[in-house]
C-alpha cells in the first residue's frame, strides 16, 4: 500500500501551509505530520464514513490554528483516526476481544483527549509503548499510522478488499468460542474435537463389550485412568522410590545409578540418552543419537518470555515441586533454579527453525567423543542398558545444547542435577499420578481457560497410546472410500501441475530441474489409512486396578515394550510400511527421509474435503493442505534431500543460489506482518512453511485457471475460511515465539496477496488495505 501515492490523490484540492522547519523535521525524523495523517485517514476512511472531510478529523488548536505541519502525536493520531472512521470504532467481540491489548494500566491519559482516547483504547488496538505507559506525547511514523489503520480494518471486518481474511471470517471470528482445555479454535481444532469424540464412542463401546484382545487393552487402560479414586490414594507412591534415591545421591556417581535405574525399569531418561534417528543421508537404516538436559519451552521461550508466560512455567514447575514434598519456600526457589538451568541451556540452543535444518543437526560423534564431552559420566555403562547395538556413528542434533547440558555434569552441579532429576520424574510421570499434578499442567500454559474433563483426559490418552487398534477401528466406522479416491485424483492432478511448473521455472536450469522432477515423481503417497497394521502392543499385557494394575504399570509396560522395538528397528532397518502419523489424526505432513506425503483418514472430511462442496470449495480447502505438503519438498529444508530420501546436494551452485535469493524475499515478505495489536510474525523462524503455502497457492490457482470458467473468488474465499481460528493473545504471542507456521491469518490472507487473480476476483486496487504492490510479490514455485 503506497502511502504517499494516496496522499497525493486525496489532497488534490488541499493546500499544506508548511512551514520549512517542521517539514524539515518531518522529512529529516519520518515522523508523520498532521496534514499527512488527516490525508491517509480521508483515504483510508472513506468506504466506512462516506464523505468524510479534513474538517471532520482536523479540530485544531484553541486559537483555530490547524498546524497541519506539525508532528502528529500519537494521541492526536488516534483522536483522528476515531474521527475518520465516524467517531466511534466498533467494541470488540470474539477473537478481536482475545486478540486485543489491554490498556487498563495506562496511567499517562492527557486528559484534553481522554474521552476519545478510552473509546479507542478500549477496542485492544492500542499497544503501549510499554504495560503501564501510553506515550502521548511520542510522534508516529508513516508506517505505525498504517498499522493503526489496519487495526481498524480488522476490527470492523467489514470490507475484504481491506483485510481479506477478516471480512470473509467475520461471522465465524466474532462468534468464536474456545471450550475449556483447548488452546484454540478453528477448522483443525474444531475438527480434531469432533474426531475425538468419535474415538471416545469407540473406546466407551470396548469397555462396555470388549471382543478382541486389543479392545480388552482399551478397556482396562480406560478403566485405570478414570479410577482417580485409586491414583489419588496412590499418590505420588509410584515414584517415590526414585525420587528417594535422587535425594539420596551424595555425588554424581550416585545420581547416575538412579538414573540408569530408571532407565532400566521405566525406559525414561533423566540426564542423558541414547535412541534412534532414520541416517540423514541413508534413509533405509537408523543412526543412534545422543542427547542430554534440554530446554522444555524451546530456543526463544525463556530470553522472548513475557512476564505472564514466565509466571505461568515458575507456577507450574513449584507446584509439582511442592507436590513431591518440597516446602513452598523450596519449590520456589526449585523451580527458579530450573528456569535459569534451562533458559541457559536455551541460550545456546538451535532455533526451531533451524532444527529442522540437516545441515545444522546431522553431527556425528564417536562415543570417545562423547565421553570426553562428558568426562564425569560412564556413558557406556548407559548405552549397555539400552540393549541397542554400538556404532560409531552417533548423532547429536544440537552441539550448542548438549555442550552447555555437559558443563553441568560435575560435583559442583550435584544439587541443581538433583533438583532438574525430581522435576523430570514429577513432568514426565505426574498425569498417571493423582489429580494434583493434572491441575497443575493447566498452570503451563498462559492464555488456556479451564480443564478437559477426567473422560476427555481419559479418551484422549488411550487415542494416543491405542492408536494401533483404534486407527482401523475409526477408519472402518468413519472413513469414506470416495473421499480417498477423490483425494487420490486430486494429488494427481496437484503433481501435474507442479511438473509443469518446474518445467517453466525462468530461475532454473535444466539440469536441476530434471532433479527436482524425478523428486516428485519419486514421491510416495499415503492417504487415509497404511497398507500394513501395526501392532506393537501385541506382547504387552493391561491389568485394571482389581487385577492388581494401575494407570502408571500400563504406561510402564507400553515404554518398556517400545524399548524393545526400538532393538528390532535397529536390527532390521527401516520399515517404509510404518506412517508418521496415525489415521485418526487431523494434520497432514511430509516425510523428508522417505520423500512422502501422508494424508490421515481424519482430516479428508468436512470442512476439509466435502463430498456435496463445490471443486473450488475442496481444492481451497483440502487442495490447500495437500499442495502444501508437496511443496515441502522443496521448501529451504526439503530441498537439501533428493528423491530417496537421504541428505544430498542436487542442485548446481547457480540455482541454488537464486533459490536462496528467494527465500530471502520470502522472509522479508512475513517478517513483522502484524496478526494482533504488537504481534508480529517471525519470517525466518516460518520461512519453510511459507514457501509450502505460497507453493500450495501457485499450484492451485494453475489447475482452477485450467476450469472452462475459473471461479478464483470461491477457491480463495475457501483458502481463507478453512484457516479460521481463534486463540488468546497470549496464546498467539507463544505460537509467534516457537511456532514454524506463519499465523493462520497470513495462512489466509497474505498467501492470497501474491496472485494477480485474488486482485481481479476481488476488484482490488492501489491504495486498499489488501493491495501488495507487484515488485513486492513472491511466488517461487
Amino acid at each position: 500500500m503506497s502511502t504517499r501515492k494516496r496522499i497525493a490523490s486525496a489532497l488534490t484540492a488541499a493546500v499544506m501551509l508548511v512551514s520549512s522547519a517542521q517539514a524539515a523535521l518531518a522529512a529529516e525524523t519520518g515522523w508523520l505530520t498532521r496534514g499527512e495523517a488527516a490525508a491517509m485517514l480521508i483515504a483510508a476512511a472513506d468506504d466506512y464514513n462516506p464523505g468524510v472531510q479534513k474538517t471532520n478529523i482536523l479540530k485544531g488548536y484553541s486559537d483555530g490554528s490547524l498546524h497541519e505541519e506539525r508532528p502528529v502525536t500519537r494521541a492526536q493520531a488516534l483522536v483522528m483516526l476515531r474521527r475518520a472512521f465516524g467517531g466511534e470504532l466498533p467494541q470488540p467481540v470474539g477473537d478481536n476481544a482475545r486478540s486485543g491489548y489491554s490498556s487498563a494500566n495506562f496511567t499517562d491519559l492527557p486528559a484534553w483527549a481522554a474521552e476519545d482516547l478510552q473509546d479507542v483504547l478500549s477496542t485492544g488496538i492500542v499497544a503501549g509503548t510499554t504495560a503501564t505507559t501510553f506515550s502521548p506525547s511520542s510522534y508516529v511514523t508513516e508506517s505505525q499510522m498504517e498499522r493503526f489503520i489496519q487495526r481498524v480494518y480488522t476490527l470492523e471486518g467489514t470490507n475484504l478488499k481491506d483485510d481479506f481474511y477478516a471480512a470473509i471470517n467475520k461471522q465465524a471470528l466474532d462468534a468464536s468460542v474456545i471450550q475449556p482445555g483447548y488452546t484454540g479454535s478453528g477448522s483443525f481444532n474444531d475438527l480434531a474435537i469432533s474426531v475425538n469424540q468419535q474415538v471416545a464412542q469407540l473406546i466407551r463401546e470396548a469397555v462396555v463389550s470388549p471382543k478382541t484382545e486389543g479392545e480388552r487393552k482399551i478397556s482396562a487402560l480406560y478403566q485405570n485412568i478414570m479410577n482417580q479414586t485409586a491414583r489419588d490414594q496412590a499418590g505420588i507412591a509410584p515414584i517415590k522410590p526414585y525420587l528417594d534415591a535422587v535425594a539420596a545421591a551424595k555425588s554424581l556417581d550416585e545420581l547416575m545409578a538412579v538414573h540408569l535405574r530408571v532407565q532400566q525399569e521405566l525406559n525414561a531418561g533423566l540426564l542423558v540418552g541414547f535412541g534412534l534417528t532414520i541416517d540423514a543421508k541413508d534413509s533405509s537404516v537408523y543412526d543412534l543419537t545422543f542427547s542430554s538436559l534440554s530446554a522444555s519451552l524451546g530456543q526463544s521461550g525463556y530470553a522472548g518470555a513475557t512476564e505472564g508466560q514466565k509466571a505461568a512455567y515458575l507456577a507450574y514447575a513449584a507446584e509439582l515441586c511442592r507436590l513431591i514434598g518440597d516446602s513452598d519456600a523450596d519449590a520456589a526457589a526449585h523451580a527458579q533454579q530450573i528456569w535459569d538451568l534451562e533458559a541457559a541451556i536455551a541460550a545456546k540452543s538451535l532455533t526451531n527453525q533451524e532444527l529442522y535444518d540437516v545441515d545444522k543437526t546431522y553431527n556425528l560423534y564417536t562415543m570417545k567423543q562423547l565421553q570426553n564431552l562428558f568426562p564425569h559420566v560412564d556413558l557406556n555403562a548407559v548405552f549397555a542398558q539400552t540393549g541397542l547395538t554400538q556404532t560409531d556413528r552417533i548423532v547429536v542434533g544440537d552441539v550448542g545444547e548438549l555442550e552447555a547440558a555437559a558443563a553441568y555434569f560435575d560435583e559442583a552441579h550435584l544439587p541443581l542435577l538433583k533438583t532438574y532429576c525430581r522435576f523430570a520424574l514429577a513432568s514426565s510421570f505426574g498425569e498417571l499420578l493423582n489429580h494434583e499434578f493434572t491441575d497443575a499442567q493447566q498452570a503451563a500454559y498462559a492464555g488456556v481457560s479451564g480443564s478437559l474433563t477426567l473422560e476427555e483426559t481419559a479418551a484422549q490418552y488411550v487415542q494416543a497410546m491405542m492408536s494401533d487398534y483404534l486407527g482401523k477401528a475409526y477408519v472402518d466406522r468413519h472413513f469414506s472410500a470416495k473421499a480417498k479416491a477423490d483425494v487420490e485424483k486430486m494429488v494427481r492432478d496437484m503433481l501435474a501441475v507442479y511438473r509443469q511448473r518446474i518445467q517453466n521455472l525462468t530461475w532454473m536450469q535444466d539440469e536441476t530441474k530434471a532433479q527436482a522432477i524425478g523428486k516428485l515423481d519419486a514421491m510416495k503417497i499415503n492417504i487415509g489409512y497404511p497398507d500394513v497394521w501395526q501392532d506393537d502392543l501385541k506382547n504387552v499385557s493391561f491389568l485394571t486396578v482389581e487385577q492388581g494394575g494401575s494407570f502408571f504399570e500400563n504406561i510402564r509396560a507400553i515404554s518398556l515394550a517400545s524399548h524393545d522395538l526400538a532393538i528390532k528397528m535397529q536390527r532390521d532397518g527401516v520399515d517404509r510400511t510404518r506412517w508418521l502419523m496415525t489415521p485418526d489424526t487431523v494434520n497432514a505432513c511430509y516425510d523428508q527421509t522417505e520423500n512422502s506425503i501422508t494424508f490421515p483418514a481424519a482430516i479428508l472430511q468436512p470442512p476439509f474435503y466435502d463430498v456435496n462442496a463445490s471443486y473450488e470449495q475442496n481444492l481451497g480447502s483440502i487442495g490447500y493442505v495437500i499442495a502444501h505438503e508437496i511443496t515441502h519438498a522443496f521448501d529451504n529444508n526439503g530441498a537439501k534431500y533428493d528423491k530417496n530420501g537421504n541428505a544430498a546436494d542436487w542442485w548446481t551452485a547457480e540455482d541454488y543460489a537464486a533459490f536462496q535469493k528467494l527465500c530471502g524475499r520470502v522472509v522479508e515478505l512475513y517478517d513483522g506482518q502484524e496478526i494482533a495489536p504488537g504481534i508480529t510474525c517471525n519470517g525466518t523462524l516460518t520461512l519453510s512453511e511459507n514457501i509450502a503455502d505460497l507453493g500450495s497457492m501457485a499450484c492451485l490457482t494453475e489447475l482452477e485457471s485450467k476450469r472452462p470458467a475459473p471461479d478464483y473468488a470461491a477457491l480463495y474465499t475457501a483458502a481463507a475460511k478453512i484457516w479460521c481460528s481463534s486463540y488468546s493473545r497470549e496464546m498467539k504471542q507463544y505460537l509467534t515465539q516457537v511456532d514454524v507456521h506463519s499465523p493462520d491469518k497470513l495462512r489466509g490472507s497474505l498467501v492470497l496477496q501474491n496472485f494477480q487473480q485474488f486482485y481481479d476476483a476481488f476488484g482490488i486496487k492501489e491504495g486498499d488495505g489488501m493491495w501488495l504492490a507487484p515488485q513486492d510479490r513472491v511466488v517461487i514455485w
